[in-house]
């Protein structure tokens, strides 16, 4: 009897859809495995205190179990710092820019639709003004424009993915163990690519591995995050790993906004409760409280379900602050 031609596609399609489902359930036995028991990279240790630090530095903004504000802290442009301390915060928003590069960021906006060179406006005001024989500024009156300048940018640019950066540079991460940022979703995608290295048995040094946060208990020490609006309404991790992979083979990656913070804290003593700490969350280092269910993952109250409900100028505020389309849970891999 002769074989249809499509027969032997079906069945190549079949196994190719098993072994993909097969190596799903492979990874998640991983991840699930790994977070029965804590980080032992001491370097966890290190990353929680440099958070908290910051996060005390900027006065110690709270987000409480039920998704509110209930402390304020410094925020991002600020000459505001705490009694005794001789660091603005504004500068300290800077300090996590530069642990990716110095003179970070390189722009700020002019208009909605333009942006300014930063150091080369600065360079043409400082040329302009020695050429002036009267009226020429002095060295205060330069460094309070440069000062200017920079804050203005620091307004203009999101410093979340720069915060968790800076904070797994000082740690002692390496450039080979995490892919230092300014957007989260680069060190994300590093992750998942060394998940599935792991599943070939291939060498790989990232120092973490991407795991489904709906299905993995998170660890203090591990990364969670979420995608944003402007994400294409991807709102879970078989739909992230999807449009990851999309990504990656475009020539030019498009944007894809998300964010991540440093959990800080999970279930000890089988409390169920986590906090975890993030950078430019409401323009501060903010600690946010959340609460675990009975299989020690991340509670369904604080995942979203149908249209955003951020808090922001023009909406509602009536709205859990901490119910995000949580996507991954980025786990240290030892």
């Amino acid at each position: 009897m002769q074989v249809k031609w499509w027969v032997p596609l079906v069945i190549a399609l079949l196994s190719h859809e098993a072994g993909a489902m097969d190596r799903a359930r492979q990874l998640e036995q991983r991840c699930t495995g790994a977070s029965a028991r804590p980080a032992r990279d001491v370097r966890a240790a290190e990353a929680i205190a440099q958070a908290q630090m910051q996060h005390r530095l900027f006065g110690g903004q709270l987000i409480n179990r039920a998704g509110g504000i209930v402390r304020i802290g410094f925020h991002e442009a600020e000459f505001d710092r705490p009694e005794g301390d001789s660091t603005p915060t504004w500068e300290r928003v800077a300090q996590f820019w530069a642990a990716l590069e110095p003179d970070l960021p390189f722009t700020f906006r002019a208009s909605t639709e333009s942006r300014i060179d930063r150091q080369g406006l600065l360079g043409r005001i400082d040329g302009a003004s020695g050429a002036l024989s009267a009226g020429r500024l002095d060295e205060r009156e330069l460094a309070a424009t440069a000062s200017a300048f920079l804050r203005s940018a620091l307004v203009d640019h999101p410093w979340s993915a720069a915060f968790i950066s800076y904070v797994m540079k000082k740690s002692g991460f390496g450039s080979h163990e995490f892919e230092f940022s300014d957007s989260h979703v680069d060190y994300v995608d590093k992750a998942v690519l060394a998940s599935s290295a792991e599943l070939e048995s291939a060498q790989t040094a990232y120092a973490f591995r991407a795991c489904d946060i709906a299905v993995t208990k998170p660890r203090a020490g591990d990364l969670m995050c979420y995608t944003r609006e402007r994400s294409g309404g991807i709102r879970d991790y078989t739909s992230l790993l999807s449009e990851l992979a999309l990504r990656r083979a475009r020539p030019q990656p498009t944007s894809f906004p998300m964010h991540c913070e440093l959990v800080t804290r999970s279930d000890e003593s089988g409390d169920s409760k986590i906090e975890s700490i993030g950078g430019n969350v409401f323009q501060s280092v903010t600690l946010r409280k959340m609460t675990l269910n009975a299989k020690k993952t991340l509670s369904s109250a604080y995942f979203r379900i149908g249209r955003a409900d951020d808090c922001i100028q023009g909406r509602d505020c009536n709205a859990n602050l901490s119910r995000n389309s949580w996507v991954v849970l980025l786990q240290l891999r030892n």
